[in-house]
């Protein structure tokens, strides 16, 4: 079985083994494609996974959604971009410029630089941001069908959109969950090792164990039974 995982940093394997490294552990006869990047927004990773697919014949895709207020960029140096990038200690590293699709791009995550700040300031609303991840959501599961892909959705935070109607076009039947729209994050949140730090410098992913239990848990209740280890 080939499958694709997409996501944000709770999936990239930067730090330790995360659950796209785990699953062919987990699973038997299983190859893994991972494009998950360290501060991947939603509008990237909906990107990465359709030029994944276009590309790429998979089994099973498996795409972890992030939260809905960061903000991915097409860098092209405009407004100076590439040195404003130089001078965010956080957001500057390798895993945060991405080459896709002959286009860079930066995942600026929780980026405190002003050019991003503004554009949270002046220019969107966290009912946008909400917004678009729903159509984004969308998009890609219509995608996925179109393509007679099997696959499912799993989230880092809890869903941050359902306030809103427009969740009512999504199929949920096509994600897992621990418990009902919460996500990795909050399962994390039951092992005592686990720190969520606030400041993103010190932030760290759920470790290794974490992600292992949570591919039994959750992740494996929506492949195809007779993949599943013994």
């Amino acid at each position: 079985m080939k499958i694709l995982c997409a996501g944000d940093g709770f999936g990239k394997g930067h730090i330790w083994k995360m659950w796209p490294q785990l699953l062919e552990e987990v699973l038997d006869n299983c190859k893994v494609d991972n494009v998950s990047q360290v501060g991947a927004g939603n509008e990237y990773i909906m990107n990465a996974t359709i030029d994944a697919c276009t590309k790429n014949k998979y089994d099973f895709v498996i795409v972890q959604w992030a939260q809905s207020d960061r903000l991915d960029i097409i860098n092209k140096n405009q407004g100076g971009l590439v040195q404003k990038i130089l001078d965010d200690n956080v957001h500057r590293t390798k895993f945060m410029n991405i080459n896709l699709a002959k286009r860079l791009w930066w995942l600026s995550s929780s980026s405190k630089i002003d050019f991003v700040n503004n554009y949270h300031d002046n220019y969107i609303t966290q009912n946008q941001h909400c917004l678009r991840t729903i159509h984004q959501i969308k998009y890609v599961e219509l995608f996925l069908k179109s393509k007679n892909i099997e696959f499912v959705f799993i989230s880092t935070p809890s869903l941050d959109f359902m306030h809103l109607d427009e969740h009512k076009i999504l199929d949920f039947n096509v994600w897992a969950f621990h418990e009902k729209y919460k996500g990795m994050e909050d399962y994390a949140k039951k092992y005592p090792e686990y720190k969520a730090y606030k400041d993103p410098a010190k932030y760290k992913q759920p470790q290794t164990k974490i992600h292992k239990q949570f591919v039994k848990d959750v992740i494996c209740s929506k492949i195809p039974k007779d993949n599943e280890e013994n």
